[in-house]
Order: C-alpha cells, then structure tokens, then sequence
C-alpha cells in the first residue's frame, strides 16, 4: 500500500496520498505523533494510558486503552495497514506506520523551504489543545522546536547573496516569530528592514498632511527628524514590573486588514494594506505586547464566529481599520469589555503612499497612547478574569433588543458582581438593561429607570473616569424627563471619552428627545461610522432622528440595518403611514401588537420624555394613521 500521510497542523488526521480522510482514533494518532517525531522507539502500555487520560484514574486509563486499542485495530484491518504495533506490555510503529508521511518532521529537513515552514505554521500544531501533563508538554517542546528551524532558516534565506529574498516571506515569518518571542531583537531588526516602506527612508516634505478627520490636531510628518526620539509606544510600563499576574504572557494585540466600505478607494486598497503592514511592524517596537501575526489577524477577520476565534487566540486588543470614502478609519475595542476605547478617522491625501512610512508611525503612537492608558483595565481583567467573563457573556446579550436578551444580560452582570463587589462595568451593564426594559416594555415604570439611575452612580462612584457611567447616568435622566440634566450627563461622557460611540449615540438620542433632531441625527451618524459594525440601538435612534425631520423612508432604511427588527416595529409601522403605505403599516402594527399587546398610545405619550409639543403630536399622527 501507498504511504499514508499524517497531518499535524491544522486537524489531526490520517490521509491518503490523494488527500481522503481516514477514519483512525484521535488519540491512537498522538501517540503515533510521539513515535515518529520523538526519540523513542516505543511506550509502554501504562505509560500511554497515563499520557491520554491524565485526569482520569489508574483503573479508568486501561479500560479506555483497551477499548482504543479494539479500535485501533479494526481500522487496521479494514485499511490493510499496521500502523501501530500493539503487544501487551508496549506499542510501537508499524511497518506502515514508519513510512507515514508527517507534514511536522519537514522541520528536521535542511531541505525544507521557508514558504513551507510558513505554511504549516499559518495553522495550530495539534490544533493547540492539548491535556495538562506530558502531552501539553511534549507539544510545547515540538513547537519550541518548528520556531527555532523557522528562524533558522528565515535567518539563512535573508542572508543569501544569490538570490534577492521575498520579502513578503520574510515579514510573515518575522511577524511570527515575535508573536511567540517578542524580545527576539535580532527578528525585530530584520523584519523593520524588510518593512514596505523599508526604502523610503527620507521624510516627505513639510507640505504633507495627515490629518485627524474629526476636529483633531495636525500633524506634519515633515516636521520628524531623520532620527526621531523614542515613539510613546516604545514608553509603556512593563508588566513585568507588577508584583502579581494571573498570566505570564503577554497580552495580544490583533490589527485587522483593512475593510472596504462603500465609497472607498479601491486604487488606494494596495497601499493602505501596505500602510497596515508598515503599522503592525511599528506597533513591534512594543516589548510588552505580542502582536498577532497577519495572516491571523486576517483569520479572525473572515470568521464567522470572530468572539470565538479571539478567545481561541487569547486576544485583549483588537485594532479594527476601515477604508471609507473619507479616510482611514482605526479603532481600537478592549475585548474583555468588547467596548470600542477609541477611533479616529485619518484623511489620506492623494499622494500619501509615498508617506506611508511616516503614516504608520504617527497611528502605532496614537495606537500604543491608548494601550497605555487603557493599562489599568488590562491589569484589572488580568487580576479578575471570572468577573470579566461574566460581564462579556451579559454584554454580548445586550446587542439584541429584546426582554429575553436583556434579562439574560442582567444575569450576567450580576453574575459578575459575585466576583468582584465594587466591579464597575456591571454596574454599568444593570443600569443599560433597566433603561432598555422601560423602553421595550413601554409602561411607564418609573421604578425601572430609579433603578438605572442608581446602578449608573454605582458606577461613577466606582470609577469617577469612566464615560460609560455618565452615559447611562445621561440615558436613565433622558428617560425621567430630566432632559438638561441628561444632556449634562452625556456632555461630560463625551467630554471623557471623545472617541466613545456609545456616548455619542446616547447624546444623539438626548437631543432627539430634546426637540433637536436634526442635531441628534448628525451625532448619531457620527457615532456609526466611528463603529461600523454598529448595535441595533444605533440605528433605531438614527432611524426615531429622521422620523422627526420628516425623513421617514431613511427612518424605515435605518430599521432594515437592525438585526433584531422587531423592536423598533412601532416607530417603523408610523414611518409606512407617514408615506402613505397602509397596508405596510397595518402589518407592522399587528406584528407590534403580538409583542406588546397591552401598549397604550396616550399612556405611551403621556410618560414619553419629549420637550417639545409638535413632536409628540408628530409621532401620535403616525401611530394613528398606523392604526393605534
């Protein structure tokens, strides 16, 4: 029979040379790992037991080996293969099993080129689960192993004389390389002079310009001096000065490709990921962050489960860009929070490509300006780890309006605050549920938004700093009626945070309800594209903005962008009447009514925190129209 191939990286598996799986036991194929690629030629049957079922007891490993081993063995059969050699007291290779082809001991090979080493590595050796004990630690060892013939080899192909190297490759393996070793300096050299804008070592003029979109100081690359001082992202405090540390590792920073939005450039789409390129290798200037590899960063981007592929990969930043019609849009979101902690949006003159190298440096300081100052939540998640997972698990809830969602959320906050008492961003959290139940209940309940009210100033005394407490404090005043109160709140949230889009879209709603819709609708179109993959909140206050400016088929548009839908079916079923479309907004009227079936119009309107008279009598007409 043909050699059988065994693949490592990626899903473990038993291949034919044609590439058909074969059906063999995942853990008979560790031990085959151990054989081929460690320096024994066999393992005791006690001994295996042991390494596979390392929690379970003595009795339990051999009954589990056994009925391996019966496994084993009519898969053997059935293939015409000796795989493994199994006697009673040892198991060995087989015949087949040491011709097996096995895509990791190419690293052993001097033959073996660096595109392949590469190739292998864009995936996890053993899919990176491995059990606690000798497996975990045999796994780390080979992996030590593949990265030290990586370098190796990466070392030798930039040094060759004869052939100009991919310079491409390079930076891959660099990047790396520096992901599992970030005080590797003579990678980090090496990696800066094969860099894009590597060649352009000479600063463009005074005349060029990258500019902050949104009201932001000006920058003048021209203005650096051929040796700059030491960027602020070089500055951060090392964590290894904390006295205590859950975890050893360093946190992970992954910096997105750039996405394409409608109206971009897509002439500028080569160089801006060029741009990106040249701003994850300033970004490794930084000794006390490990940033993803790109070939990574750009995994996570495509997943369609990206909160799994960030936990998978242990992220705690991730650098989100954007190339919309008006710039670069870079934000950054502190995933144990999954809150955006800042954006901004950077105009890129036409010929900014040969700028690029200047670019990239003035965003990877802006970038690491916020890692420093978002270092005390970083340690805070590190010495907390339970209470950060219990608020995630409620605050992704949140994203959906609806009471069960909310509910759920609430639970997971308060699930939190059993870890940790004096835990802020529950607070937080408890206070946004209160204010989105009064809403989606649409009864009046004063006791609700006391609530939110409370949880809010729970929050500010926690963390006096924290704009999220001010804007859910702002949101719950909006609600009570106390509007020049809540627009203080928002005010001094936005005045805290200028980059926090939650803020922004809650002041938004504040002057909607405060007889200033036209002003609101342009702060929440703001706040949605500092967040472009926005909450349905979001739109749902951008689509109430343009109901009272008369715009009522945006109103409808902006409903058609929330993913749960169903709750703005009120506001939507007024729109359809406004434009005259009846039977549109019957439907959506009975589909509302099945919801909120005991929702009554003037008892809605009589306890709606509106300012001004022409505005709720607006809205009335609609909902009557509608049927109401």
């Amino acid at each position: 029979m043909c050699p059988l191939r065994l693949q490592t990286f990626g899903n473990l598996a038993l291949k034919t040379r044609s590439g058909e799986d074969l059906a063999f036991p995942q853990k008979a194929l560790l031990l085959v790992c151990i054989l081929r690629l460690g320096e024994r030629p066999a393992l005791r049957r006690d001994e295996a037991s042991a390494m596979l079922w390392p929690e379970a007891d003595r009795e339990a490993q051999h009954i589990n080996l056994r009925k391996m081993v019966s496994r084993i063995r009519k898969a053997q059969l059935a293939y015409h293969s000796v795989i493994l050699d199994i006697g009673d007291t040892s198991i060995t290779l087989g015949d087949d099993g040491q011709r097996l082809v096995v895509d990791a001991a190419c690293f052993r090979r001097d033959d073996t080129s660096l595109e392949t080493m590469l190739a292998l590595l864009r995936e996890r050796f053993l899919f990176g689960k491995l059990p606690d004990g000798f497996l975990r630690r045999w796994g780390e060892m080979q992996m030590d192993v593949q990265y030290h013939c990586l370098r190796e080899r990466l070392f030798a192909v930039a040094g060759e004389v004869t052939a100009l190297p991919d310079t491409v490759i390079l930076r891959e393996a660099a990047f790396l390389l520096l992901e599992r070793n970030v005080h590797d300096e003579p990678v980090r050299a090496l990696l800066e002079e094969n860099a894009p804008s590597a060649q352009q070592r000479g600063f463009p003029s005074a005349e060029a310009k990258v500019l902050p979109f949104a009201g932001g100081r000006s920058t003048a690359p021209g203005s650096a001096a051929s040796d700059p001082p030491m960027p602020v992202y070089a500055q951060v405090v090392p964590r290894a000065s904390l006295a205590l540390t859950v975890t050893a590792s360093l946190p992970r920073l992954a910096l997105l490709p750039p996405a394409l939005r409608l109206g971009a450039s897509r002439t500028l789409t080569g160089t801006v990921a060029a741009l990106i390129d040249d701003i994850a290798i300033s970004l490794c200037t930084l000794r006390n962050i490990s940033i993803v590899a790109p070939h990574t960063a750009k995994r996570i981007q495509e997943s369609n489960d990206r909160i799994a592929m960030l936990e998978t990969h242990a992220i705690s930043y991730l650098v989100d860009t954007t190339l919309c019609a008006e710039g670069l849009l870079v934000q950054i979101i502190f995933v144990p929070l999954d809150r955006v902690i800042w954006a901004e949006r950077f105009s890129l003159d036409t010929p900014f490509s040969s700028h690029r190298r200047v670019i990239a440096k003035i965003i990877a300081d802006s970038i690491a300006t916020e890692l420093q100052r978002n270092y005390d939540p970083l340690v805070e998640y590190e010495h907390h780890p339970d209470a950060y997972r219990a608020y995630l698990s409620g605050a992704r809830q949140t994203k959906t309006i609806s009471l069960p969602s909310i509910r759920g959320a609430r639970r997971g906050f308060r699930e939190a605050l059993q870890y940790r008492r004096d835990f802020a961003p529950s607070f937080i959290g408890l206070a946004r549920t209160y204010s989105l139940e009064w809403v989606l209940t649409a009864r009046g309940d004063k006791g609700l938004l006391h609530k939110a009210e409370e949880h809010a100033r729970l929050a500010i005394q926690q963390d006096p700093s924290s704009a999220a407490g001010y804007k859910e404090l702002g949101v719950a005043k909006l609600y009570l009626g106390d509007l020049d109160e809540s627009l203080e709140a928002l005010a001094r949230a936005e005045a805290l945070s200028p980059h926090y889009a939650d803020a922004i879209y809650s002041y938004a709603d504040s002057l909607v309800h405060a007889s200033r819709p036209d002003e609101g609708l342009r702060k929440i179109q703001r706040a949605i594209d500092l967040n472009p993959l926005s909450p349905d909140d979001y739109f749902w206050s951008a689509a109430g903005a343009s109901y009272f400016v008369g715009r009522y088929q945006d109103a409808i548009d902006y409903i058609g962008r929330m993913t749960n839908q169903s709750s703005a079916d009120r506001l939507r079923a007024a729109a359809f009447a406004m434009l005259g479309d009846m039977a549109s907004a019957r439907r959506y009227r009975r589909k509302d009514r099945e919801t909120n079936p005991h929702f009554d119009l003037d008892r809605w309107l009589a306890v709606l925190p509106i300012r001004e008279t022409w505005q709720k009598e607006l809205y009335r007409e609609g909902l009557s129209r509608a049927g109401y």
